[in-house]
């Protein structure tokens, strides 16, 4: 999570050269336990860190050591919401849950492989909600003291910010295909970064100017669609004030 801070050294920021896929660490911390000279796991991803990055092995565990509290108490907020939620949600929530346990380690090589096979079938995971999101947020900063900074503006010129660094991840590569094919895990890892801090981003600042975002998405879906009915626009890129006259005629004219 980037969110701006009088610190802006966080876990999330924490980048291998290969955009977040270390794979000595990944599979030192998958297999648990001790290594051959008896340290730890997380120790020895936290050595592998530091090495790679040629930052101070004491810095590289406490952003660690913080990355993985937080991880952990996201864990627990799921859980109790599952208990709240009605067994068949709460069912079908502990499935996706679990299937997703491992995620963190092994999120760029999945997503690379499944992006560009399966994008007729694409979903977003079914247990996250933007409320969730929105009070884990709400947790992030007050945990740092961090509410202050968080006023409208800045949040909006810090959005900004983040729109154009996830801009700069298609410069200079022309038309890209859906699924991006040919990108490579580097690339989809930086990518899904900066998409992730535009998303909390907005959802930070539609928490604190009191907008209800999904439901007014909603409210906009469905004003766009009486702004574009189907059987006028189909096919057509145009604005929809260029369909007025055809509106007046009847659906007919458009053909």
């Amino acid at each position: 999570l980037k969110l701006a801070g009088p610190e802006r050294i966080l876990p999330g920021d924490v980048d291998g050269p290969a955009g977040g896929a270390m794979p000595e660490s990944e599979e030192a911390l998958a297999a648990g336990g001790t290594g051959a000279a008896g340290t730890t796991s997380e120790e020895q991803v936290v050595a592998a860190l530091a090495k790679q990055l040629g930052v101070d092995e004491a810095v590289v565990g406490r952003i660690f050591a913080a990355g993985v509290d937080h991880a952990e108490r996201s864990a627990k907020r799921r859980r109790l919401s599952l208990l709240e939620a009605p067994p068949a949600a709460a069912a079908n929530a502990a499935d996706s849950t679990a299937a997703c346990a491992g995620g963190a380690a092994g999120a760029g090589a999945a997503t690379s492989a499944a992006a560009a096979a399966d994008a007729p079938n694409f979903r977003f995971s079914p247990t996250v909600t933007l409320e969730e999101l929105r009070a884990e947020l709400a947790d992030f900063a007050l945990e740092r003291e961090w509410d202050q900074f968080h006023a409208p503006r800045n949040l909006a010129l810090a959005l900004v910010g983040e729109v154009g660094e996830m801009c700069e991840c298609f410069q200079w590569k022309g038309e890209v295909p859906e699924g991006l094919p040919g990108w490579t895990d580097k690339e989809r890892t930086h990518l899904s970064q900066e998409l992730a801090d535009v998303l909390l981003y907005l959802l930070r600042l539609s928490h604190k100017c009191r907008v209800d975002l999904p439901q007014v998405a909603l409210n906009k879906l469905a004003l766009n669609a009486a702004k574009y009915p189907a059987a006028l626009v189909r096919g057509s890129s145009k604005k929809y004030n260029e369909y007025k006259e055809t509106a007046r005629q009847g659906p007919a004219a458009a053909t």
